[in-house]
């Protein structure tokens, strides 16, 4: 027997979603669209990280601050130069990144959300205020 989530303030349809009761409650709730859309302003979901560089242990680390509204707050995360293996765009300047680029990225990719971001290692090393 499928157990119907009820919840009828947002607030609790967040925590259920946070505590991975996400699918439960999604499949239990009726899909409305609404009938006119209006337009979300450009600019909003496409907003960069706060970056901010701690320290410089080696030559080819840094200790880095990331604050971000959809990724969290890391306070000293360790990334690690590399070579990009796929195009993006530089957390701290917003430049283009290109395949073979020499990048910073954050030493533990799998277990963070910010683990694929990148850091153009000339803008790091050019502007990293320590």
């Amino acid at each position: 027997m499928h157990r119907t989530l009820n919840f009828p303030d947002p607030w609790s349809q967040i925590i259920v979603m946070l505590n991975g009761r996400a699918n439960a409650f999604v499949a239990s709730t009726p899909r409305q669209f609404p009938r006119e859309r209006t337009a979300i302003p450009t600019g909003v979901f496409d907003r960069a990280p706060m970056v901010d560089v701690v320290e410089r242990p080696t030559s080819t680390t840094a200790t880095i601050y990331w604050r971000d509204a959809t990724c969290g707050c890391y306070g000293h995360q360790t990334w690690r130069t590399s070579r990009a293996r796929a195009a993006g765009v530089c957390a701290m300047s917003g430049k283009r990144i290109a395949p073979g680029d020499l990048v910073y990225r954050p030493s533990s990719r799998s277990s963070v959300c910010n683990g694929h971001s990148m850091i153009l290692a000339s803008v790091l090393e050019s502007g990293a205020p320590v």
